[in-house]
């Protein structure tokens, strides 16, 4: 455990011993913690949960001194240089850091290359320009103490870095350096002690994570995850270490076996800072081994010393490459989302990942969401990351650690002019590095085809309902008109509806996504599900039965529906004719129009008053008149129903709801739904009652207020509006419900 003290305080010779000591012994307990975690966690099942606390716990005091310790040692090491040495250190970093930044990135777009190219995009909208603002605010230092309290890395280290550098200027700085180097040693010391925790907090931290999370393996995330491990891994136990042996007095297995403990702290924590102090005293041993020795010998000289310090620091601000690849799961959820990437965001994005990735792996996922607005993704890109992570973590530690090394030893080696030259190694590192990932795209690539099949047309048709839901309720679809109804006998009421012990719903034909019928004919979508739902609260039988737009007013004032659930926009027409609940659902207004032509149409100014615009609108009581409205010159072609479109090439672009547009196009290669900046107010969605129903509708908006709480309408959204699988309810797979018990006939 000597190891987690300062080296700069030691003797030579202890520090190394110290080094030995935790190589020999604490690897050995954390691994025996990691292990025993994995198997409760496989034992126990989601039960593990209760030891996630624990786990977070430890990660928490571990993370608690990393920001005092950057901090002070940026200060401490820029600002006791003197200005003439900190730009020899400047002139000796920044080719360190140069190739790592190319490695990553040549490595990051070779292994992208096996992601075929972005099909055509479901949804075109005009980008934001507040990603840029939130940009801004993570890398400009405006208030420190906000920064500390937000974990805001850059903004933190950009202080640092600037309060190190006039500190140079300042002669009276003694009394501050002193002190900061005071919180530095505190900072290890408080690390030093949580690190004998190590064994208990990983096997929390394992066994919470074998228990209850199942990411998603399948189809082309596997693909994702398997490039990225791939390139993370490979770089950082196979290329990294042998382009450091080019220069270094040690050969790459050397380096290696020094780097282990850092490594297994690293990774069995996932987090690279851990791993800091225990790169500067193997960094510091490779001074030792080229001659900057103290004037005693017992350790290096302080120069040396300073500079490693200096260099530690800034390499955990310019070499998390590690965070880097970022980039790629950019590149693949630009595939997954069908978002295009033109030639100047693709040259643009390594810049964007440097800007927004320093720091600690966690910081990532501000980079995905600031990235996921500035490219227009959608959102949910951030939780898709998030998801991955919880794999891609592992080779994103032991990429950041490997780089934090080759830069604590490089940099001072090239201070120093004591980097011995050896050409071969370089040039092995090159190769095998070109062969590697040249030749894990090519394969890759080649069976795109499988890996990455197109996407389908009948995307749309294969959704159904929950079968948590349809089990549960008794419900009938009939296709008799609602003419042929005879009126429901009884007030409209919530207490009439259990009386009956059935409430009659009506829904509206092909309004995708919110009720149409799919593949296999049965009535599906947004508000279908809502149906069920409300039966199922409600504990009565279901009976679904078709509108007419053109009576549907008249129909529900002779009480043939106790709800109209039915993709229904607000009107002032139906707010004075009907009772109208509060909205569920709001979406913006779009346009569907051809793939290729759908960049014309991201302004609204541009095309309003357009006489060549050919509009394509279905033929309803809401859609024709604010269509009129809104786009008074243009050339109006109507239609019963969107799937008209296919056989009307005249029309340009046709008018709908965003939502509604975004499910018609993932159905219909070709096409894209476009939402014109400025186009005005959105559509809100609500469901219809009686004029009658002052008390049912009350009961209905606090039902719906309730769905919004309770996870029930995320759950829908993320379903039929966004296109996300359903979440699964099976319980994680374990020892003792899954082998255990039917063993013993339990």
């Amino acid at each position: 455990m000597g190891q987690g003290v300062d080296t700069a305080t030691q003797p030579a010779g202890r520090s190394a011993s110290a080094g030995r000591s935790l190589s020999a012994n604490m690897p050995i307990w954390v691994l025996a913690g990691a292990f025993f975690g994995i198997l409760t966690g496989l034992i126990l099942g989601g039960r593990a949960a209760f030891f996630q606390p624990i786990g977070i716990a430890y990660s928490m005091m571990l993370e608690s001194v990393i920001y005092p310790y950057i901090l002070s040692s940026v200060i401490v090491g820029l600002g006791a240089l003197a200005p003439a040495r900190a730009w020899r250190l400047f002139q000796a970093s920044w080719v360190v850091y140069l190739c790592l930044w190319i490695a990553v990135f040549a490595t990051i777009y070779l292994l992208a290359a096996a992601i075929p190219p972005t099909p055509p995009p479901i949804e075109v909208t005009a980008s934001a320009g507040g990603a840029t603002l939130a940009l801004l605010r993570a890398l400009i230092p405006e208030n420190i103490t906000a920064a500390l309290g937000h974990n805001l890395v850059p903004a933190i280290v950009v202080f640092a870095l600037a309060f190190g550098l006039a500190l140079q200027r300042i002669s009276a700085k003694a009394s501050l350096l002193e002190a900061m180097e005071a919180i530095r040693h505190a900072s290890l010391l408080i690390w030093t002690w949580v690190v004998y925790l190590a064994p208990l907090g990983v096997f929390a931290l394992f066994a919470s994570t074998a228990g209850t999370i199942a990411p998603r393996m399948a189809d082309t995330l596997a693909v994702y995850l398997g490039l990225y491990l791939i390139g993370c891994f490979a770089l950082a136990f196979i290329l990294l270490p042998l382009a450091l042996s080019a220069i270094a007095p040690a050969s790459a297995r050397e380096l290696l076996a020094e780097l282990q403990p850092a490594f297994v702290l690293a990774l069995v924590t996932t987090l690279p800072t851990t791993a800091l102090p225990l790169i500067q005293g193997v960094a510091e041993r490779m001074m030792l081994k080229v001659g900057q020795k103290s004037d005693d010998g017992s350790g290096a000289s302080e120069e040396a010393k300073d500079i490693t310090r200096a260099t530690i620091s800034l390499a955990y601000v310019f070499a998390s490459l590690g965070n880097y690849f970022t980039a790629l799961f950019v590149l693949y959820a630009a595939h997954h989302y069908r978002v295009t990437l033109d030639a100047f965001q693709t040259l643009l994005l390594p810049v964007m990942t440097l800007l927004s990735c320093s720091g600690s792996p966690s910081t990532t996922i501000e980079a995905v969401k600031f990235m996921s607005q500035w490219l227009g993704m959608p959102d949910s890109t951030v939780p898709l990351y998030i998801e991955a992570m919880t794999v891609t973590r592992y080779g994103q530690v032991a990429l950041s650690v490997a780089a934090y090394a080759v830069a604590a030893i490089a940099v001072p080696l090239v201070y120093f002019r004591r980097t011995s030259w050896r050409p071969a190694r370089a040039i092995a590192a090159l190769v095998i590095g070109l062969l590697l990932f040249a030749g894990a795209s090519l394969g890759l690539r080649l069976l795109s085809a499988r890996l990455f099949p197109p996407p389908s047309e009948a995307s749309l048709l294969a959704e159904r309902l929950d079968p948590a839901l349809t089990a549960t309720v008794d419900a009938v679809t009939t296709e008799r008109t609602p003419q042929s109804l005879a009126p429901i006998a009884g007030p409209a009421t919530l207490d009439g509806i259990r009386a009956r012990g059935v409430i009659r719903v009506g829904y509206g034909r092909d309004i995708v996504p919110f009720s149409y019928a799919n593949a296999k004919g049965d009535l599906v979508g947004f508000d279908v599900s809502y149906a069920y739902k409300l039966a199922q609260d409600l504990h009565v039988r279901l009976e679904l039965v078709p509108i007419d737009w053109d009576s549907v007013v008249a129909e529900l004032g002779t009480h043939r529906f106790d709800i109209v659930m039915a993709g229904a926009y607000v009107t002032s027409a139906r707010l004075q004719d009907v009772e109208v609940t509060d909205s569920y659902f709001e979406s913006p207004m779009a346009l569907l129009a051809r793939t290729e032509k759908a960049q014309r149409y991201l302004s609204y100014e541009a095309i309003a008053d357009d006489p060549a615009l050919t509009l394509g609108v279905l033929n309803a009581a809401v859609l024709l008149p604010l269509a009129r409205q809104l786009f008074p010159k243009a050339r109006i072609v109507t239609f019963d129903s969107y799937d008209d479109l296919l056989r009307h090439p005249e029309i340009d672009a046709a008018f709908w709801s965003l939502a509604q547009a975004r499910a018609w196009a993932s159905a219909h290669p070709g096409y894209s739904a476009v939402h014109p900046a400025g186009i005005g107010a959105p559509f809100i969605f609500a469901y219809l009652l009686p004029p009658d129903a002052e008390g049912l509708t009350r009961f209905v908006d606090l039902w719906l207020s309730l769905q919004a709480r309770n996870g029930f309408r995320d759950a829908q959204i993320a379903y039929w509006i966004e296109g996300e699988p359903r979440a699964s309810w099976t319980p994680r797979w374990n020892l003792i419900d899954n082998v255990i018990r039917p063993a013993l006939g339990f």
